[in-house]
């Protein structure tokens, strides 16, 4: 009986690891997919870009690094502001419907 019970816990502990691994997945998935999400972290960096910027913590060994990433800031602030205007009309359009 004993040994039954044994066997029974070790595959219901087998089970609830694979449900959680798919469970997982499917959060990653979900994410990677994700709109919000996805601009969310474009945003996180332009404003961690802009704020290692206005610091002005770089290295005097690679003094044009400061040059790079207002560079950088500039062109993701566009991909962002088109990304963030094509989801909101896409929004507006999916309401109308």
């Amino acid at each position: 009986m004993d040994d039954s019970i044994s066997k029974e816990i070790i595959q219901l502990q087998a089970r609830l690891a694979e449900l959680e691994k798919q469970q997982k997945e499917k959060s990653d998935n979900v994410k990677k997919t994700s709109i919000s999400h996805n601009l969310q972290i474009l945003d996180s960096l332009i404003t961690y870009k802009k704020k290692a910027i206005m610091n002005n913590r770089y290295t005097k060994a690679v003094p044009l690094s400061r040059y790079y990433d207002q560079e950088l800031v500039t062109h993701l602030e566009a991909i962002y502001n088109c990304l963030k205007l094509l989801d909101e009309r896409i929004l507006k359009i999916e309401r109308n419907l």
